[in-house]
């Protein structure tokens, strides 16, 4: 049975070390962090149940990652308790006005922090419960991404059940090409749900031994990108050194298809996405995905997360908004680094570091 999942977030490090011991103690499954970047850092890849948060540290205090915290779809019905020594008058009814759940001053009782830990925890359970869709976005976007496919799909084929006799082999065809689209795109919107929900319950393995050649991949993936895009082949310019690398093969030309699949998406018919890739240093390899499209602005950058997506109407977006959180979580989870730099309606760069595998360094 999965423990219940805790994440404290204090600079003090005798006594983050002290309650984290007293947690674990406890029986529940503890990560901590020094100020509230690092813990962003661990939130990109693990999903706690609770959250304990001091609000005086450097780099990032308690106040600010709230903050960023209640604007990430997939983290903020998370309970988060602020503990704190500032003594200010109303901080309290601060704290809760911010978006806190509770609030523990230090020095504290250990009986008292175990039943505010408890009751928050009974609280988030019949929260999940009372709403465990799989999909943590808007309702109207999953119905959406699930019924239009799906009437792509029913639809043809009752013409071709009903009418086929007066059809001629293009129409045909054509119907049949219009049914593999929309399977393929209900596909990926149910592949997609599903490894979301195995990544959050960690039943997905990273083998540190897999390997993967990645010019391979590339080439593969961007067929597999052109089926979806027809008639923009030209559009991508590679240049990528042939490198053995440390990650599963499904794993990687999963993070190739979705990135290179948003810059074409998200950038115009007439606008190239230029793919590089080279060994930067003996122990990692670099890959470039950079497109000249619309964008992001430096708010929506510090806002990806599941389900997030932005002026989807305006950008007329498909699909539930998983992709890039996924790849983004599937590069860390395989000891890689992601960055991204955008501008908005003048395109982004994604840069990804992952281990190089050689066979003298195994």
């Amino acid at each position: 049975m999965n423990r219940t999942k805790i994440l404290l977030i204090d600079d003090e490090l005798n006594l983050r070390e002290t309650i984290s011991e007293l947690l674990i103690y406890q029986n529940y499954n503890v990560k901590s962090a020094c100020n509230g970047q690092e813990a962003l850092d661990l939130l990109e890849y693990w999903t706690p149940d609770l959250i304990i948060c001091d609000i005086m540290m450097p780099v990032m205090d308690g106040s600010t990652l709230l903050q960023i915290i209640k604007d990430i779809n997939s983290l903020n019905s998370i309970p988060f308790i602020f503990l704190t020594a500032k003594k200010e008058s109303n901080l309290m009814r601060k704290c809760l006005l911010e978006g806190a759940d509770d609030y523990i001053s230090k020095p504290f009782k250990i009986k008292e922090l175990i039943s505010i830990i408890k009751s928050k925890l009974e609280r988030f359970e019949k929260i999940k419960n009372s709403n465990s869709n799989l999909y943590l976005g808007e309702k109207k976007v999953f119905l959406h991404e699930i019924n239009t496919p799906l009437n792509g799909i029913l639809g043809p084929i009752e013409l071709l059940m009903n009418d086929q006799e007066k059809l001629d082999k293009k129409e045909i065809s054509a119907f049949y090409e219009s049914i593999k689209i929309s399977g393929d795109r209900l596909n990926r919107t149910m592949q997609n749900i599903i490894f979301y929900q195995n990544l959050k319950s960690n039943s997905i393995e990273f083998n540190p031994n897999s390997s993967s050649e990645i010019l391979n991949a590339f080439l593969k993936t961007k067929e597999k990108n052109f089926k979806i895009h027809a008639g923009q082949e030209k559009r991508i310019k590679f240049e990528i050194d042939k490198a053995a690398i440390k990650i599963s093969q499904d794993h990687l030309q999963y993070i190739l298809f979705e990135l290179i699949d948003n810059a074409l998406k998200f950038s115009s018919n007439d606008k190239v996405i230029s793919v590089s890739g080279r060994e930067f240093n003996d122990e990692y390899y670099e890959l470039v995905i950079r497109d000249f499209g619309i964008g992001l602005s430096e708010q929506e950058l510090n806002k990806i997360g599941a389900a997030q997506q932005f002026n989807r109407k305006q950008r007329e977006q498909q699909g539930l908004g998983l992709g890039l959180f996924l790849s983004k979580i599937i590069i860390k989870k395989s000891n890689g680094v992601f960055t991204i730099v955008s501008k908005e309606n003048e395109g982004a760069t994604i840069k990804i570091f992952l281990p190089l595998h050689t066979k003298n360094r195994d």
